[in-house]
């Protein structure tokens, strides 16, 4: 294994935050090498993590070595926290940076919701997944260990504090860049000089800013799930095709078939009952990050 191929830096989380704008301004600036697959998943998920930090190299950091500056984005990172930690710990240089970006937790549970209806993983309302939540997270736990899944985790992905625990436990505060998905909304500019600053590379780099992610849902539902999940052909084509071209292609036909949704409101009551069960983790964030958290507080 070559050291000079391996990330110098992570994107942690949270998922539903900013991690896709985090990647997209990072893949542009041209001392910044990043994996065309955007979650490489390799500390989360159990078959790719048994398959060594030289497969993890070989896939995903192939000719990385020309870049001062590695790294790659997996929000499953910061949900998996208790596992992911020390593995980071152990197989990367301790010099390792880690980037944490956060959205109000609230929002960020909805729009994880909204993601789980597009793929086809949630039926039940809003309300109802919330209540399931704790059932669902017990009874297949073992799985989604395994698996490195986030499904169902609404209210738990957004349980900033206690997630972000292991990592801070692992690795001095200064290897931390923290910053909210605010802002990049109110001077994606700054932001991004700023994590160009963290990262020790040049701030004066023009970087194009698109909207990501935005809520969608698929137009035919079948397509979308063909392409989504494992089947005979697709182990076929694992064969002949590489992992980076799969990846593009299977990512152009899934944007292709997917329409823009604006999804509706959430109800105020679910809201405030969200916002008050967040109040002890958001509380403690604040202090961990030295960031005013108020707005996410109960209104």
């Amino acid at each position: 294994m070559n050291p000079t191929t391996l990330p110098t830096f992570l994107i942690i989380g949270a998922a539903k935050a900013g991690t896709t704008t985090l990647y997209d301004v990072l893949k542009q600036h041209p001392k910044v090498y990043m994996p065309i697959v955007k979650e490489p998943l390799f500390f989360s998920k159990e078959s790719y993590f048994e398959k060594g930090v030289d497969w993890y190299a070989q896939t995903f950091f192939r000719g990385a070595d020309a870049f001062p500056t590695r790294g790659e984005a997996t929000p499953h990172y910061l949900y998996w926290s208790d596992k992911v930690a020390s593995r980071i710990s152990d197989m990367l240089v301790p010099s390792i940076k880690l980037i944490v970006i956060f959205r109000d937790p609230v929002h960020r549970a909805y729009s994880w919701y909204w993601n789980s209806v597009k793929e086809g993983k949630e039926t039940e309302s809003f309300e109802t997944a919330l209540e399931l939540e704790p059932s669902r997270l017990a009874t297949f736990h073992k799985q989604f260990l395994s698996s490195g899944q986030m499904l169902y985790g609404y209210f738990r992905g957004g349980c900033y504090a206690s997630l972000l625990k292991p990592f801070l436990d692992k690795f001095p505060l200064e290897q931390f860049f923290f910053i909210l998905q605010d802002d990049f909304k109110n001077n994606p500019d700054a932001a991004a000089r700023n994590l160009f600053k963290f990262l020790s590379i040049d701030e004066n780099v023009s970087i194009q800013f698109t909207q990501k992610n935005m809520a969608a849902l698929p137009r035919n539902r079948v397509l979308h799930d063909w392409l989504s999940k494992q089947g005979g052909a697709r182990e076929w084509f694992k064969k002949v095709i590489p992992l980076n071209l799969r990846y593009i292609v299977k990512q152009r036909l899934l944007n292709a078939n997917l329409r823009p949704i604006k999804y509706p409101v959430m109800n105020p009551e679910t809201e405030a009952s969200l916002r008050a069960r967040f109040v002890d983790e958001n509380l403690a964030l604040g202090k961990m990050i030295n960031r005013d958290l108020s707005s996410w507080l109960p209104k």
